[in-house]
C-alpha cells in the first residue's frame, strides 16, 4: 500500500517511535471506510468525508465542527448521525436550530441522506425516535421536560455559537440533556474572548481545559482573552475536540452570480385586488392564513381565486365570508402583469428553470409561455420519480424552460442550466437560496444568472429589498444567510406576517419593513464582524482535517 505524505498527521514528534506510529495512523486511516458512502444519494466533497471519520475514529464522536461557512456542516454533521445509525449505535437523534433553520435542516437530511426527521411544533410531545426543533421550543416547558426525560443516542446542535455563554438558558439546556454522541456545529466559536470557545469545548469534553480559572491563567495572553498564551499547547487541546477547514485550504470554486431584478407595474385591478386582501388580512388572526394569501397576491391572481375559493368552503364567519367572496371575484377579473413581464424577458433566455411556489400559478405561465413559442416543460410535486426523470431528460435535450414548484424542486440537481427567475418570491430567505442551489452548485462551470421578478410597492418588493440589499442574499457564499437568521427566534415569515397583521395601511407595512431592513444589517454586521475575530483566532492553529483522496 503506497501511503502519501498527505495522509499523514500534521505533527510529528521527531523521534523514532513518534514516525512509526505516525505511519500506523496512516494505514488505519487508509483502511477506514465508511459505510454512508454507499448508501446515499449525493457525493460528498473529500474534506466531509475525512471531518466524518476524523469526528468517529478520533473524537468518540462528540465535537465541534467549525468549517467556515460554505463547506457544509450540515452534510458533514448528517454523515457522521447516518453512519452510526447504520452501525446500529444511535436509535433516537435530537436536532436543535434555530426556528428559521429546521425546515431547511428537515429537508437536507431528507433529500441528500435519506434519513426522515420529525420536526417539532407546538404541542408536540417528543416520542418520536428522530427530531429537529428549534431550540427557542426546546428550552420552554413542557417541552424541555419531556427533551429531559429522554436518553438521546446523538445531540446535533447548530449555530452552537448562541450557546456559549453558560449563563443562558441555551446553554443549560444543552448541559442538561442525556446525550452519548454530541456535535456542535458554528463558523464562529467565538465572539469576544476565548472565555467562549472554553464553555463550549467543555460541552462536548466536560474538564478538557480544567477550571475556566486555569485556562484563563495558561492561555490569556490580556485581560479580555483575545490574544492567545502558549498556542502550541492550547493546539494540542483544541484538536482533540474541533475540525476547522477554511475555503481556502479546501478549494470550494465556485462560478459568479449575476443577479438582474425587474419590477412589474400592477394594473389598476390588480391594485385594487391586492387592497382588497390586505384589508382582510389586518383583521385575521390565523398567521398562516395571512401568509398564505399575502404571498399569492403577488404570484397570481388565478392563485389567489384558487385560495378564495377552496377557503369559502370552510368559512363560517360571516364578514371573513364576504371578503373571501369579494377576493374571488376581483381575481377571476384581474389582469396579470407579471406575466406579460416574463414574456418579455423570456424573448432574451435561451433557456432556463422557472420556480414559482404556486400550481396555479404554474399552469398559467406554462400556457402563456406555451402560446408563445417557447418549449415549456412542468415539474411539481405530485410527479413520480419516473415521471420526474423523464421531464429533466427532456428539458436537458430540447432547452426552453422548466417551470418548477418549490415541492417539485425538492433535489433537483440542474447545473446544466445557468439561467434561474424567481417567478414569485418565497419570504423564506433559504427557501430562495435552496431555488438558486439547484443550478450554482459544485459542477457548474458557467456563471449563473439569477432573475427576480417582483410587482412594485407591495410586500413582495420589500421582501426582496431585504433579501438582496440588507443581508445580500444573492451574492453570498451558501450559508452565510443561516448564520445571519440564526440569531432570530423566530422564523422570518412570521416576523413579516405580524408587521402585515399590526399595520393600518400601506405605510405602516413599508415602516416595519425599513425596522426589519435595519435589524438584518446590524446582523449582518455582527456576524462580518465575529467572522473576522474568529478568522484572527484559528488562523493560528492547524485544525483542518488532513484528507487525501478519501
Amino acid at each position: 500500500m503506497i501511503i502519501e505524505v498527505r495522509d499523514f498527521p500534521s505533527k510529528l514528534d521527531g523521534s523514532l517511535s513518534g514516525y512509526l506510529k505516525a505511519l500506523s495512523r496512516a494505514r488505519e486511516m487508509a483502511r477506514e471506510e465508511l459505510l454512508v458512502k454507499n448508501r446515499i444519494v449525493i457525493e460528498p466533497m473529500a474534506h466531509q468525508i475525512a471531518v466524518a471519520k476524523k469526528v468517529i475514529y478520533e473524537m468518540g464522536t462528540r465535537a465541534i465542527l467549525a468549517d467556515e461557512v460554505g463547506l457544509g456542516k450540515t452534510i458533514e454533521a448528517g454523515l457522521i448521525l447516518k453512519e452510526k445509525i447504520l452501525r446500529n449505535e444511535v436509535e433516537r437523534a435530537l436536532i436543535l436550530t434555530p426556528a428559521s433553520l429546521v425546515e431547511q435542516w428537515r429537508l437536507e437530511l431528507d433529500e441528500k441522506l435519506g434519513l426522515k426527521f420529525k420536526a417539532a411544533g407546538r404541542g408536540y410531545d417528543f416520542s418520536d425516535c428522530f427530531i429537529i426543533s428549534s431550540i427557542h421550543l426546546a428550552k420552554r416547558e413542557p417541552y424541555r421536560e419531556k427533551i429531559m426525560e429522554k436518553e438521546w443516542d446523538m445531540l446535533i446542535v447548530d449555530e452552537a455559537h448562541h450557546a456559549r455563554n453558560p449563563g443562558t438558558m441555551n446553554y443549560r439546556l444543552i448541559r442538561s440533556i442525556n446525550s452519548k454522541f454530541l456535535l456542535l456545529l458554528t463558523a464562529t466559536p467565538v465572539s469576544n474572548s476565548l472565555k467562549e470557545l472554553y464553555y463550549l469545548a467543555d460541552l462536548v469534553s466536560p474538564g478538557i481545559f480544567g477550571t475556566y480559572r486555569e485556562f484563563e491563567e495558561r492561555y490569556f495572553q490580556d485581560r479580555k482573552g483575545r490574544e492567545v498564551k502558549n498556542p502550541e499547547e492550547l493546539q494540542m487541546k483544541i484538536e482533540k475536540i474541533m475540525v476547522r477547514n477554511r475555503r481556502r485550504d479546501v478549494f470550494v470554486d465556485f462560478t459568479d452570480r449575476v443577479v438582474r431584478t425587474h419590477m412589474a407595474e400592477m394594473s389598476s385591478q390588480e391594485e385594487e385586488l391586492y387592497s382588497l386582501i390586505l384589508e382582510f388580512l389586518r383583521s385575521e388572526e390565523n398567521k398562516l392564513r395571512v401568509i398564505s394569501y399575502a404571498k399569492a397576491a403577488t404570484s397570481s391572481p388565478r392563485a389567489v381565486a384558487k385560495m378564495a375559493w377552496n377557503s369559502l368552503e370552510r368559512e363560517n364567519n360571516i364578514r371573513s365570508r364576504n371578503y373571501l367572496l369579494q377576493i374571488y371575484r376581483a381575481a377571476m377579473d384581474s389582469e396579470f402583469k407579471k406575466l406579460e413581464l416574463l414574456g418579455k424577458i423570456s424573448e432574451n433566455v435561451e433557456s432556463g428553470v422557472i420556480f414559482t411556489t404556486y400550481l396555479q400559478t404554474q399552469r398559467e405561465i406554462h400556457e402563456y409561455l406555451s402560446s408563445l413559442g417557447f418549449s415549456v416543460h412542468l415539474f411539481h410535486g405530485g410527479m413520480s420519480r419516473d415521471e420526474k426523470n423523464e421531464i429533466i431528460k427532456k428539458f436537458r435535450e430540447e432547452g426552453g424552460f422548466l417551470v418548477a414548484t418549490d415541492s417539485g424542486g425538492e433535489g433537483l440537481n440542474l447545473q446544466f442550466a445557468n439561467t434561474m427567475i424567481n417567478f414569485d418570491l418565497p419570504w423564506n430567505p433559504m427557501r430562495v437560496e435552496q431555488r438558486i442551489g439547484r443550478i450554482h452548485r459544485i459542477g457548474q462551470v458557467r456563471d449563473v444568472y439569477v432573475i427576480n421578478l417582483a410587482y412594485r410597492d407591495t410586500i413582495e418588493e420589500h421582501v426582496l429589498n431585504i433579501l438582496d440589499k440588507k443581508i445580500n442574499l444573492f451574492k453570498s457564499v451558501v450559508g452565510e444567510v443561516d448564520a445571519i437568521l440564526g440569531s432570530l427566534e423566530r422564523n422570518f415569515e412570521s416576523i413579516i406576517a405580524d408587521i402585515i397583521m399590526r399595520a393600518t395601511s400601506h405605510e405602516d407595512i413599508k415602516h416595519g419593513f425599513e425596522e426589519l431592513g435595519e435589524e438584518m444589517s446590524r446582523l449582518r454586521s455582527k456576524y462580518e464582524a465575529s467572522e473576522r475575530i474568529n478568522d484572527a483566532l484559528f488562523s493560528q492553529f492547524q485544525l483542518n482535517v488532513v484528507y487525501g483522496g478519501a
